[in-house]
C-alpha cells in the first residue's frame, strides 16, 4: 500500500495511466509533471516514472483474480483519500469493474480519439464503439483536445465535454539540440505505422524530389508491407523506439512530417515542437489548430504527394526553417501554468 503523503494541505488528485509506453505514456508523464506543482498526486501506473510524485505501481494487463484484488485495493484507497478528482488518461477494459464506483465520484476521463483509426485492431474498435455508453452512465466530465473530437462524440456525451489544450512535451526534450546545418534536408516520419497516417503519399513525394537533397527516416512499429521503401535516401527503423532513440531521431531531423489522411490530433506535433522542429502536416482533424501554416510549419491538403513535395522544397530553405523555429520557441505551446489553471477549474466544477 502506498505511504501517506508528506503533507495534506493541498488537494489530492488520483491520476491513472495503464499505458506503459509510447504516446500515452508521454502524455501521462507530461501531464503529471505539469500538475505536481498544484496538487498532491497519487500516480497509479504500470511503468517506471520520471516524475517525482507519490506513485503506486500496479500490474494490470488483463482481467484476472490478481487484477481484481488490485482493483479492490485501489477502490478502497480512493475512498479513503477522498480526492478532489480521479483522472483517467483514456482507459482500458481492465478498469471496467471500477466504473460503478466512478459513478459516485468526481471522475475525469481524457479521450484522445472519439472514433477508431483505420488499421486499429478489432478488439479496440469494438471497445471504442461501446465505451460511450459506459461514460454516459458513470463519468461526469470528459476532456478532449479539439472541437473536432467533441463533434465526433455521440450527442448524449457532448454536454459533459471540456476542450482543453494538449499538454506540452518539454519533459522529453531536455537534451534537445539542432540538426546539422550541412547536407540534405532530414525528414522524420515517427510513430505507429497505421494506414490513416498516409505514408504512401510521403513516399510518393520523395520520388519527386532530388535524393541528394532530401532524406527520410521512417521510425516505429507497424505494418510496412506494400510500401516501396527501396531508395538510397530512405531509412527505416521498423521496431519499437526507445526514449533515447526518440531523442536522437528528433534531434537529427530538420523537419517532422505528418502526411495523415485522417486524424483527430497528434502527439507527434507536440513532440516536434518540444524539440524545436517545424512540421509539415495535412490539415485534417484538429492538427490545423496547432500547426499554423507559414508560422510554425506548413499545412497541405491530404492525399496529395505533389503538395507534400512542394512543402518539402519550401522547408529546405534554411531561412524559412529558422523563422519557424524562432516562432516555435516563442509560442510556449500549452504552458504548464495554462494547463494547471484550466484543469483545476474542471476538477472543481460541480
Amino acid at each position: 500500500m502506498p505511504s501517506e503523503p508528506s503533507h495534506t494541505l493541498r488537494e489530492t488528485v488520483v491520476y491513472i495511466n495503464l499505458w506503459p509506453e509510447s504516446g500515452m505514456m508521454h502524455y501521462s508523464e507530461s501531464l503529471v509533471a505539469a500538475m505536481a506543482a498544484e496538487v498532491d498526486l497519487l500516480y497509479v501506473r504500470n511503468h517506471a516514472s520520471r516524475v517525482p510524485v507519490e506513485g503506486w505501481p500496479v500490474e494490470l494487463k488483463a482481467v484476472s483474480l490478481g487484477a481484481s484484488t488490485t482493483l479492490w485495493r485501489l477502490a478502497r484507497e480512493i475512498i479513503r483519500r477522498k480526492p478532489l478528482a480521479i483522472h483517467l488518461n483514456s482507459e482500458l477494459p481492465v478498469l471496467l469493474p471500477l466504473f460503478p464506483l466512478f459513478a459516485f465520484l468526481n471522475v475525469v476521463v481524457t479521450l484522445h480519439d472519439a472514433v477508431p483509426h483505420e488499421g486499429e485492431r478489432l478488439v479496440k474498435r469494438l471497445f471504442m464503439r461501446l465505451h460511450p455508453l459506459l461514460l454516459f452512465f458513470c463519468v461526469r466530465k470528459i476532456i478532449v483536445h479539439s472541437e473536432v473530437i467533441r463533434a465526433e462524440l455521440p450527442f448524449f456525451l457532448r454536454s459533459r465535454v471540456r476542450v482543453l489544450p494538449h499538454v506540452n512535451y518539454r519533459l522529453w526534450a531536455q537534451d534537445k539540440s539542432p540538426a546539422h546545418r550541412d547536407g540534405p534536408l532530414s525528414v522524420l516520419f515517427f510513430g505507429r505505422m497505421l494506414r490513416y497516417k498516409g505514408l504512401e503519399y510521403l513516399l510518393e513525394a520523395f520520388r519527386q524530389l532530388d535524393p541528394a537533397r532530401f532524406t527520410l527516416t521512417i521510425a516505429g512499429e507497424g505494418d510496412l508491407s506494400g510500401y516501396e521503401l527501396d531508395a538510397p535516401n530512405i531509412r527505416t527503423i521498423h521496431r519499437f523506439i526507445t526514449e533515447e532513440e526518440m531523442s536522437a531521431l528528433f534531434n537529427a531531423a530538420h523537419v517532422i512530417a505528418l502526411p495523415y489522411i485522417s486524424a483527430s490530433q497528434s502527439g507527434v506535433v507536440y513532440m516536434a515542437f518540444a524539440f524545436d522542429k517545424p512540421v509539415i502536416a495535412t490539415c485534417v482533424g484538429g492538427i490545423g489548430d496547432v500547426v499554423r501554416d507559414g508560422i510554425n510549419g506548413l499545412l497541405v491538403e491530404p492525399r496529395s504527394s505533389h503538395a507534400l513535395a512542394a512543402a518539402l522544397e519550401q522547408m529546405s530553405d534554411e531561412t524559412t526553417r529558422t523563422r519557424f523555429i524562432e516562432q516555435i520557441r516563442q509560442e510556449q505551446v500549452s504552458s504548464d501554468e495554462e494547463i494547471r489553471a484550466r484543469l483545476m477549474a474542471i476538477y472543481r466544477e460541480s
